[in-house]
């Protein structure tokens, strides 16, 4: 059964791009108020809280419009709907989402997936109710007779974002992209221009910055106030000609937020924008105009059309274009309204006319209401990446067009030319066949309509054939690195890191000694931190043979320009690991019974000469356990009782057991820490500071009968103490706030409790204090 997510769905089209040279003046009629139609499905018992949700939606669309229509479960069949839907600019949708993919059987038409859940009689009973549902999927919702330029919102749908239903597991990215795409089909097939699928969040923010503010619908929905910063876009699968991002809470996980638009689409094209192409109902002074009568008259000058001589004026014919220029002060006879013009088809043609001998026409430019340079960046090497850009642009209408690239110099590099409402321009970053300087470059956008009215739009892409550089790469050229990829967690990689001079990507090749190439990977690099990991391992995913290896490392920008290439050399040898004890933190210098020593192990995958010591803090010898001796494959283990060499029990301390295993060619060293002490106390941070926190975490060797307590000890303040609270068998921890007075100096924290048998016992750990 699917459970119910609510969904909102808007339909929006239009962009907006300032224009240049544009007439202040703005005459053309608005349209009739943007439809907005929710509807609300049938959802059993969450239909309720989704007519709760729609209620909301409703009053904010009201504020701009009060053409806003409901369609509620359980009268939401679908003759309603699609009756409701005919001129909706902004459709929104809350109910069942049934898409595809899903667990569900597979139907090649989406007749049931990726529409509405809507009422129907489903038993007979000739009655309507929130429990019966229908899916009407994707052949309906072509059907959708919308606004031009529509925008259909979804919200809290299953499927629609890429989601899966609630309780199921979560889907891949693939998976994902392809049910975002899935589901805005059937709507971008009828007018819609944009499917907005939003899983958690409602569509009152949508819906005020729809009719409140002038920016593409990409913009909007990427500004949204829940936006989690993880965009990326990829292509539709299903609709061509459009863009498809999601959002996802996660850089993989959790697809709650999707959008499918035509780049260029605005909001003032979904709610409603200035039609440019409409003659005004009064003359337009600038503006355009045309002969209303049979030989109108046109004077060469103002003296002889203030006197209106016949005589001295040229007859012209009707519907003669004309470009109105300005109105002078004074009059003809009986105080006739003159205007200044020039005929715009022979600008030679210039003088004054009767405002009443004129008609009004089209005098508003066309406007550049949005532009998408889909790359804005490109790189001309004939690479097959980014080796072009193409703007888009939307018009206010119909135009003749022309788009030009040009240098610094303003220097026309390319051009392309149209008559349309959607210019389209690729420029392939190449003159007479090569490639232009890295650099930035400009486009402009000119239009003019059929009155001659003009306006353009200007913008830059960037031409960068120029590869980043990789710099600081740790491990340095000159370490001694090397891995022991056999699966006990210690050195089972090498991890690399740099600084790389553009975002991009980096990649790694990994060859043999003969040169061999065994393992090629890329990793992204969205910001110039740059690191990725090789863990031993082939590109069938087997480890390679222990040896050494070159690991070349080619930073790649997101162009697909390739910088030089930094190289490390990594000794692979595997044959030692699991260089373990059993026991953090032991305490046989009390010589009680409890805690007396700890089991030492390590393994081998082959036989090796093995040398085992035992390091006090300073890495000073201190108990040498094997010394040059030929061991077998396989774990070796013992058990040891803090013995140094000479026989004796060693202090209190940090120490290390370390294991140097060669087989003749390749040495492998491997180690694993421990402390012989009543308490190891760990501090989470290396410096405390007076008046404020630092936390300490303390694990007991021995099994306790009183809560251990740490006392500290500041220079120029009296001690104080603080029980610690038990956070597991053996660990405890507690958070210090250093008081304030007294000198920095060195604190003195003294962790003390009576262990199982009752014996008291104490450890000090000194911490500089600032």
């Amino acid at each position: 059964m699917r459970r119910p997510l609510a969904i909102a769905v808007l339909a929006l089209a239009g962009s907006f791009a300032a224009l240049g040279n544009a007439p202040a003046a703005d005459a053309a009629a608005a349209r009739t108020p943007a439809k907005v139609v929710i509807v609300v499905g049938a959802t059993h018992g969450t239909t309720p809280t989704y007519r709760k949700y729609a209620d909301a939606a409703y009053a904010e669309a009201l504020k701009y419009t009060p053409n806003v229509v409901k369609v509620y479960s359980p009268n939401a069949t679908w003759s309603r709907v699609k009756t409701a839907a005919v001129g909706a600019s902004i459709l929104i949708y809350f109910g069942h989402g049934n898409g595809w993919p899903s667990p569900y059987t597979y139907d090649p038409q989406y007749t049931t997936k990726d529409g509405m859940g809507l009422n129907a009689d489903l038993n007979g009973d000739g009655k309507l109710s929130d429990y019966e549902n229908k899916y009407y999927g994707e052949p309906y919702m072509k059907s959708l007779d919308l606004a031009p330029n529509a925008i259909v919102l979804l919200h809290n749908l299953c499927y629609a974002s890429g989601n899966s239903e609630p309780g199921n597991p979560q889907p891949t990215v693939g998976v994902a992209r392809q049910r975002i795409s899935n589901y805005a089909a059937g709507f971008l097939a009828s007018n819609a221009q944009a499917v907005i699928a939003d899983g958690h969040h409602g569509p009152a923010d949508y819906i005020r910055a729809l009719f409140t503010t002038d920016q593409t619908i990409e913009q909007l929905w990427r500004t949204a106030p829940d936006n989690n910063g993880h965009v990326s876009s990829f292509t539709s699968t299903r609709t061509s000609g459009v863009r498809a991002l999601m959002d996802p809470e996660g850089t993989s996980t959790g697809f709650y937020r999707s959008l499918v638009t035509t780049p260029t689409l605005t909001t003032r094209m979904v709610v409603g924008t200035v039609d440019t192409s409409r003659d005004p109902a009064t003359l337009q002074v600038p503006g355009r105009a045309s002969a209303k009568v049979v030989d109108a008259r046109l004077w060469p000058d103002i003296d002889t059309a203030v006197a209106g001589a016949p005589e001295t004026a040229a007859p012209q014919a009707l519907d003669a274009r004309f470009a109105t220029i300005a109105r002078p002060t004074q009059t003809g006879p009986a105080g006739a309204a003159l205007v200044e013009v020039a005929r715009l088809d022979d600008a030679t043609v210039h003088g004054f006319m009767r405002a009443t001998d004129l008609t009004p026409r089209d005098s508003l430019p066309p406007r550049v209401l949005a532009v998408d340079p889909a790359a804005p960046v490109l790189s001309p090497n004939d690479d097959g990446i980014a080796d072009s850009t193409t703007i888009r642009a939307a018009l206010s209408e119909s135009a003749h067009w022309t788009i030009r690239f040009r240098d610094v110099d303003g220097t026309t590099l390319h051009e392309s030319s149209g008559q349309s409402a959607d210019p389209v321009a690729t420029w392939d970053g190449l003159v007479d066949g090569a490639p232009v300087a890295d650099g930035t470059y400009s486009y402009r956008i000119d239009a003019t309509d059929g009155w001659s009215n003009a306006s353009y739009k200007t913008g830059t892409v960037r031409v960068d054939l120029t590869g980043p550089t990789l710099s600081g790469v740790t491990p340095a050229a000159d370490a001694d690195t090397w891995i022991s990829p056999n699966g006990d967690g210690v050195r089972d990689a090498a991890a690399f890191a740099g600084t790389a001079s553009e975002p991009g990507s980096v990649a790694a090749y990994v060859r043999d000694a003969g040169g061999t190439l065994l393992r090629s990977f890329s990793v992204p690099t969205p910001t110039t931190t740059a690191s990725l990991t090789w863990d031993g391992k082939a590109n069938d995913g087997s480890v390679v043979p222990d040896g050494t290896y070159e690991v070349r490392l080619i930073p790649r920008d997101a162009v697909g320009n390739v910088g030089p290439s930094v190289t490390r050399s990594v000794t692979v040898a595997a044959i030692l690991g699991s260089v373990t004890s059993s026991k953090a933190v032991f305490y046989p210098q009390d010589r009680d019974a409890l805690s007396t020593g700890t089991r030492l192990s390590f393994a081998l995958q082959r036989p090796a000469t093995v040398t085992w010591t035992i390091h006090n803090a300073a890495g000073v010898v201190v108990a040498t356990l094997l010394d040059g001796v030929d061991t077998p494959a396989g774990t070796t283990a013992l058990s040891w009782y803090a013995l140094g060499d000479a026989g004796a029990m060693l202090p209190t301390g940090r120490y290390t057991s370390l294991v140097s295993a060669t087989d003749g060619t390749l040495t492998a060293v491997q180690s694993v820490g421990f402390e012989m002490n009543a308490f190891g106390i760990r501090p989470s941070a290396s410096i405390a500071t007076r008046g404020r926190s630092i936390t300490i975490s303390v694990t007991s060797a021995e099994a306790l009968s009183t809560a251990p307590r740490v006392h500290v000890a500041q220079p120029g303040v009296a001690t104080w103490a603080v029980t610690l609270t038990r956070t597991s068998a053996g660990t405890y921890s507690a958070t210090l706030t250093m008081r304030n007075g007294g000198p920095a100096g060195t604190a003195k924290l003294t962790v003390k409790a009576a262990d199982s048998a009752g014996i008291w016992q104490s450890t000090t750990l000194s911490i500089p204090l600032r």
